[in-house]
């Protein structure tokens, strides 16, 4: 039966001033905010009770996303709320195919779309939420802004208005652990480093790894860098070599935090473990199940919770470290 890897990436859920959001947005900067958590559980439980009645449908640039209403849950003993958000297409339409046939194209009614799905999984202990990552679902941004009209829906709907109107942000949680893992690791697969020439003067130095990109970059001004190095076909165990790349992270280290440029490492702890990139300066916490599915059929949002469940129950500490609760 056919395996399936599937991620989740963990974040705490904030209420951010609006205001705020659209300035970063425009000036295109990550920020980190200085915002209090958000407790969904009073919005949840107003969502899983009017699930037949409450419109969760919202567009999202040319196209939209809904909850799928039949997902919701909320796990008791754990204090966790659960539910699918759906992606609904009307471009870029698959056909289908048979062997030796000609294709047959799939014809949609006014009314259906293509639906592309992710889960999102609240813990209303920590109030922090992890979502699943998919390629063709909703980005983190796309998340965003359907809490963020939903809320507005609910808060409407109870009759409630507020002097300073908030939106949803989904803030990764960091762990810092995974730096001090990826250092440990047996296994380099590549190294990634960005940043202007100024940043990497402090890490391009003669005995480093990536001395010879310095001497490339000549007495040029107003260089960006972004230089990969990794390994072409090879076997499971092979590895960049690995005193030279704890070596650059030692020099990365020991830079000023505001003079770093970005690293990535990916990275095999040991011959078990999965391949895992990370970004020195924000580690951020993810995790990854595998499924298997059966030929033509359609990953139910139950059956990924549950799966993700055995996992999480273990990882919930971590959680809880990361927010220092």
């Amino acid at each position: 039966m056919p395996r399936k890897y599937v991620r989740f990436n963990y974040f705490e859920v904030q209420l951010v001033p609006a205001e705020e959001a659209v300035l970063a947005e425009i000036q295109n900067e990550e920020v980190n905010y200085a915002a209090d958590p958000w407790d969904m559980s009073a919005f949840l439980d107003y969502l899983m009770v009017n699930a037949e009645t409450f419109r969760t449908t919202v567009p999202v640039g040319d196209e939209y996303a809904e909850i799928e209403k039949d997902t919701y849950n909320f796990d008791e003993r754990r204090n966790i709320y659960s539910f699918q958000l759906s992606k609904l297409r009307e471009s870029n339409i698959p056909s289908k195919k048979r062997f030796g046939e000609i294709k047959e194209n799939i014809l949609l009614e006014q009314d259906e779309y293509i639906g592309e799905f992710i889960s999102f999984v609240y813990d209303n202990t920590y109030q922090a939420a992890v979502v699943q990552s998919n390629l063709y679902g909703l980005s983190v941004k796309q998340v965003e802004n359907v809490l963020t009209q939903l809320r507005f829906r609910y808060l409407d709907a109870l009759g409630r208005t507020e002097a300073l109107p908030l939106v949803v942000k989904l803030a990764p949680l960091i762990d810092r652990s995974k730096v001090e893992r990826v250092i440990n690791a047996d296994y380099y697969k590549k190294i990634r480093v960005r940043g202007s020439d100024v940043m990497l003067d402090a890490v391009l130095t003669e005995e480093s790894l990536l001395s010879q990109t310095r001497r490339l970059l000549g007495q040029s001004a107003g260089v960006n860098i972004d230089l990969t190095i990794s390994l072409g076909r090879a076997e499971r165990t092979a590895s960049l070599d690995e005193a030279l790349i704890r070596q650059a992270v030692g020099e990365f280290e020991r830079i000023n935090e505001n003079q770093r440029p970005q690293i990535e490492l990916t990275a095999l702890e040991n011959e078990e473990a999965e391949v895992e990139t990370i970004n020195l300066i924000e580690p951020r916490m993810s995790d990854r199940i595998s499924i298997e599915i059966e030929p033509r059929q359609t990953v139910a949002h139950e059956y990924l919770y549950n799966t993700f469940i055995e996992l999480y129950d273990n990882r919930r500490q971590d959680v809880r470290r990361v927010l220092r609760i």
